[in-house]
């Protein structure tokens, strides 16, 4: 894929894959190659079916990652759509993506510095807060086991350092 984007091309290719899986690759890839492409041009270079390839395209268009141009066939008199990357909307779909990933991990974080966490050292049973673990007297709700404290300290510390990555990777 070319680099006239202000997105990598690894990110590109990462988006691409998550919301349109390979065949969404192939597409992103043919569009930061062309602009200005029709679903039929794409459909016989990818050889992915016309109707899959609009669909990724309709994803795509819905996540403002791409757009269309629309204009009239003057033989047949239908419309005609030409396809397009938008880089600076991609750009801005990493951004708000980013936003609302640092907004849970915040929200995260208040939680696990908020409480205390009590486990029965189970692997199948879920830790418990504090409350819980009083109205149980300290048994797992699950498996009746005792419980026992469980340090968070590594799940903050690890929460601190993404968040920390992500404020970062926002201010750049």
């Amino acid at each position: 894929m070319s680099s006239i984007y202000t997105v990598n091309d690894e990110t590109l290719v990462n988006i691409a894959r998550v919301l349109g899986g390979e065949d969404g690759i192939r597409i992103i890839g043919i569009l930061s190659e062309r602009k200005n492409i029709t679903v039929e041009e794409m459909a016989e270079i990818t050889e992915i079916q016309i109707n899959d390839v609009r669909k990724l395209l309709y994803r795509f268009y819905n996540h403002s990652l791409v757009t269309n141009r629309r204009f009239r066939d003057k033989e047949t008199g239908w419309f005609i759509f030409q396809w397009s990357l938008q880089p600076a909307l991609v750009e801005a779909y990493v951004t708000s993506t980013k936003q609302k990933i640092l907004r849970k991990l915040e929200s995260r974080i208040e939680y696990e510095i908020a409480h205390e966490f009590y486990h029965c050292h189970n692997p199948e049973c879920p830790n418990t807060t504090f409350e819980v673990a009083m109205e149980t007297v300290f048994h797992c709700p699950k498996c009746n086991e005792m419980l026992h404290r469980v340090d968070n300290t590594p799940v903050i510390e690890f929460l601190e350092k993404k968040i920390a990555e992500i404020k970062e990777e926002l201010d750049t």
